[in-house]
């Protein structure tokens, strides 16, 4: 990034440039880290793209305070010099928006040993996520930070950019999926503003502590607060998958699940949904992926995934061979 233009932004929050160190980013965002008055920081920088605006910045970055300031485990974000949650900077005639965050501590959840993912550092990846929901019950903003719903934007339940180049038979077994969900209760108990895109390199984890804290929110949406545990289900199968696949997620399940409804309530009739999200996202991750999936990288996330996908979601098997109806009844109560 060009010096000049970092220099104005490390300005904004009162350090200086030679104080930031660059990070892995995420698409054309820059990422870079910084210690101010003893504390570690993020600092985000966004080029103009067609995927980022000054209004649905705000919006996320409202609800990220409003969960901080809530007791939410997440990334609070930090405010500028003059007191702003975004710093637009004009330069060569464009918009950079800037934005600063607290440093989570501990490392990547998907770097977390398989090992020391004991249950109970599940069940403190489910009361985390069961306080998130809790909050969201209470989150009423004004029009203009509302965010939108989840069936009006690209997101891993609901590929919009992809389904028009799908085949016909998975376009279809899409829409069939969205009109068993859409027909479920939209309760505020059950339906609010959600993460959707929860997966386990969205959240950090300090094993000996036990704490979990979530970030990347860019995608959060009105919908069921089911789909954040779903995504939770969906990935660690992979990331973390076993030879016995049912057994390892039956067992997940029923912690994640302790922890999340000794905050939040969750009954038999959601739980029974799980298929139906589970599947949304086996569709949704697929035509997203299947077509950019670099065959060489056989150590990827989608190496795990792709291989027989087609033929198990043409077939309509199951994502993981669960009986939703008759599992968890007294073991996940808190």
């Amino acid at each position: 990034m060009d010096a000049s233009l970092l220099n104005t932004i490390a300005a904004r929050y009162g350090i200086v440039a030679s104080e930031l160190t660059e990070l892995l980013g995420g698409y054309s965002t820059a990422v870079y880290g910084f210690r101010h008055q003893g504390q570690d920081f993020i600092l985000r920088v966004t080029p103009p793209n067609e995927d980022t605006s000054f209004l649905s910045t705000c919006q996320i970055l409202e609800w990220l305070a409003f969960l901080a300031d809530h007791g939410g485990p997440v990334c609070r974000p930090i405010r500028s010099l003059q007191g702003s949650l975004i710093e637009v900077l004009d330069y060569q005639g464009q918009a950079y928006l800037s934005t600063a965050f607290e440093k989570a501590p501990g490392v990547l959840a998907e770097r977390v040993l398989p090992e020391e993912w004991s249950d109970e550092l599940f069940q403190s990846l489910g009361r985390a996520i069961g306080i998130c929901h809790r909050i969201a019950c209470q989150y009423f903003p004004l029009a203009d930070s509302r965010r939108p719903v989840w069936t009006q934007t690209t997101n891993c339940f609901n590929p919009l950019a992809e389904l028009p180049a799908a085949d016909a038979s998975l376009r279809k077994k899409h829409r069939q999926l969205l009109e068993v969900v859409e027909s479920l209760p939209k309760d505020p108990e059950n339906y609010g503003l959600a993460h959707m895109d929860l997966h386990f390199a969205n959240f950090f984890v300090d094993v000996a502590n036990q704490k979990i804290t979530f970030f990347d929110f860019d995608d959060c949406t009105y919908g069921w607060y089911l789909m954040d545990l779903a995504m939770l289900l969906f990935d660690v199968l992979v990331v973390f998958g076993s030879e016995d696949r049912e057994r390892f997620a039956e067992h997940f399940l029923e912690h994640l699940l302790r922890g999340y409804r000794s905050q939040k309530t969750l009954d038999r009739f959601w739980i029974a949904q799980f298929p139906h999200f589970l599947k949304l996202l086996e569709i949704g991750v697929y035509l997203s992926i299947y077509q950019i999936d670099d065959p060489a990288d056989s150590d990827g996330w989608a190496s795990k995934f792709i291989p027989g996908r087609r033929e198990r979601i043409e077939q309509d098997l199951p994502y993981v061979g669960l009986d939703f109806n008759s599992l968890f009844s007294e073991a996940c109560l808190p």
